[in-house]
């Protein structure tokens, strides 16, 4: 596991936003993908297992399923699923 970035800091909010806030961003076609893609990078270390694990199934779902049926539109615009991407690589090595 790599050590945090030390220019993050941990937020102080309920676990249970910063899932909501993963979920918000989840197809959307704005500048929201971008910024919590990048806090995700940035502060991924500094979750929880647990939180980490739901963000991990829920992206990995939105993935199978675009995979599946050839549609990626629920992860956005092409630069959109490329932020997704990047965060996947936490866990799971780009091809």
């Amino acid at each position: 596991m790599n050590p945090p970035n030390k220019s993050c800091k941990a937020i102080h909010a309920p676990d249970w936003m910063i899932i909501d806030a993963v979920r918000y961003a989840m197809g959307r076609r704005s500048y929201q993908v971008g910024v919590t893609a990048s806090w995700l990078r940035c502060s991924w270390y500094l979750l929880d297992r647990q939180i980490q694990e739901i963000i991990q199934q829920d992206i990995e779902g939105e993935f199978q399923a675009a995979e599946r049926t050839g549609n990626y539109s629920h992860l956005g615009h092409d630069c959109d699923r490329r932020e997704w991407e990047d965060v996947r690589a936490l866990w799971k090595p780009k091809p």
